[in-house]
């Protein structure tokens, strides 16, 4: 199972909050900036919106007019904002190089000014390194926000370490800080982290969050080969997804169940997640997700004697492999 990446929602929510206070107390010098920074703050909301339902393209589209509107008043933390959420959109398409361009330019601009932002950006940039598996750059990124020599803007350090971050922020560094001790090999130290983030999330009833913190429980447990306790939490993950509607998570809960079905030589079990979750992913458009999960069917099916169906897999690879 791999790192699934904590919900961009609560990051995007704390950048698109911090740019509704800066858009209602700014003064209103004139008509047209009032109207470019409602403008940017209405395109994030939509691209929000898209991104969670893994409408990228679209997600996309909305987050540039954004960062177009934003830096034609020079709205400085408007323009961080919306260049971590289209850095988001490039990670989840798997443009890596690009995402870690854009989130290291966000988190340099926002050294100097917003500790919410700087918060975001470093996150984001962790998270970055989690996809490329480079765990130990990430721990590194997501524990500058607790070093006093990280070059955070003044008062971020202090306040983190005496406990100034709120509840969102602490579960969103638990949950990350999590991810990258688990990429590490340091399980107990990533399931304490990630039980402090479930209680958070659970306390404040962040659906989202939650299914992700059970998704990681999930990794961590098959990994320690507890697969009742790893079924359990992945089961749990699922049906928080599902009553959300969030696709993505889905699509991954749903191999997370693939993989434990196999380590319990449950190959039924295992074909029919695979199956659901290539699904899912293919009405996504979700191509990393969709060559993973046709991997695992070919090698499923062709164990459970399913010539036929493990040769109608190959095919869609193939055609998935040489398709642009």
């Amino acid at each position: 199972m791999r790192a699934r990446p904590f919900s961009a929602a609560p990051l995007l929510l704390i950048a698109a909050c911090l740019l509704a206070v800066s858009c209602s107390s700014a003064p209103k010098k004139a008509e047209t900036v009032t109207e470019a920074r409602n403008r940017a703050a209405e395109a994030t909301d939509v691209g929000n919106a898209y991104y969670r339902q893994g409408r990228y393209d679209l997600a996309l589209r909305f987050f540039s007019q954004a960062l177009d509107d934003n830096t034609s008043v020079d709205n400085v933390e408007g323009i961080i904002q919306s260049s971590n959420s289209i850095g988001k959109v490039y990670m989840a398409i798997g443009s890596l190089d690009a995402a870690e361009e854009i989130f290291s330019s966000a988190l340099t601009r926002s050294a100097g000014g917003s500790v919410e932002l700087f918060f975001v950006s470093s996150n984001n940039l962790g998270e970055l390194y989690l996809q490329k598996g480079e765990p130990a750059k990430a721990l590194a990124t997501f524990e500058q926000v607790l070093s006093p020599a990280s070059g955070a803007p003044s008062g971020a350090s202090s306040g983190a370490r005496a406990g100034g971050l709120s509840d969102l922020q602490r579960a969103v560094l638990y949950h990350n800080l999590g991810a990258a001790h688990k990429n590490l090999g340091d399980l107990a130290k990533a399931r304490e982290d990630l039980e402090k983030s479930l209680a958070i999330n659970i306390a404040h009833k962040l659906a989202e969050e939650t299914a992700a913190d059970y998704y990681m429980l999930a990794s961590v447990d098959s990994k320690q080969g507890n697969l009742e306790s790893a079924m359990k939490n992945a089961e749990l993950a699922l049906a928080i997804d599902k009553k959300i509607e969030n696709s993505v998570g889905i699509a991954m809960d749903l191999s997370a169940l693939g993989i434990i079905s196999l380590k319990r030589k449950d190959m039924a079990a295992a074909y029919d997640y695979f199956q659901r979750s290539y699904l899912v992913s293919t009405t996504l458009s979700m191509r990393s997700d969709m060559r993973k999960a046709l991997i695992e069917l070919i090698a499923v099916a062709d164990a459970l004697g399913r010539t036929a169906e493990a040769e109608n897999y190959r095919r869609a690879l193939m055609e998935l492999e040489s398709s642009p």
